[in-house]
């Protein structure tokens, strides 16, 4: 009688045990050093924000770990001027994490600086603008899949620069099958034999 009631205890006790998720174990630092330091060094602003956001989704990290890769996204798009909404939150998340860092001083500088480049790129914004400039004002403030789609779908062709900003997020590709970057006139060199990419490709 007693091992009618204390087997069935048992089995419940294994399957507990068996389906009890391991502690997730944080990154270890030297591993976080290394994709740090790539990150850091990496000149491209779009390509530098996907490797420390991929960090901050699918990595366990130390609330240290965490101020640091937000504090450093924070820095690659305030100074790429890629996304200065988004610099702002890192910035706040990176100073609720570590208020009293030394370069706390120096953050809040940064974020009445950009409320400022802000508030100018909206008022530009609402005004008629040149594609070249309203792309810069849109990345800017986050919104570089629509600024990517309003070149695509005008035909025209984006700077040098933007280029080089619209490959790196997948948008822009060096051979493929979609429609030709440049379309009027001469194809200048740094256009050549681009093409849009797939909608699938794109990073951001």
């Amino acid at each position: 009688m007693i091992l009618r009631y204390v087997l069935p205890a048992l089995i419940l006790g294994f399957a507990a045990c068996e389906t009890t998720p391991p502690a997730p174990v944080a990154m270890e630092q030297a591993a976080f050093d290394e994709a740090y330091a790539l990150a850091e060094a990496n000149l491209s602003p779009v390509s530098a924000d996907q490797a420390l956001s991929d960090l901050l989704t699918n990595q366990v990290l130390s609330s240290v770990q965490r101020a640091e890769i937000l504090y450093l996204r924070a820095e690659k798009r305030r100074l790429g001027k890629l996304n200065l909404p988004g610099a702002i939150s890192d910035y706040q998340q990176f100073l609720s994490l570590l208020p009293e860092d030394e370069r706390a001083a120096m953050v809040e500088a940064h974020l009445s600086s950009m409320r400022i480049d802000i508030r100018a790129a909206e008022a530009r914004q609402s005004r008629l603008q040149s594609i070249e400039a309203w792309f810069d004002d849109k990345v800017l403030l986050g919104g570089l899949p629509e600024a990517a789609a309003r070149y695509r779908e005008s035909q025209l062709t984006p700077t040098e620069r933007q280029i080089y900003t619209l490959r790196e997020a997948g948008y822009i590709c060096a051979t493929g099958l979609g429609e030709p970057v440049h379309n009027f006139g001469d194809v200048p060199a740094y256009a050549q034999d681009l093409t849009w990419c797939p909608a699938t490709e794109a990073v951001s």
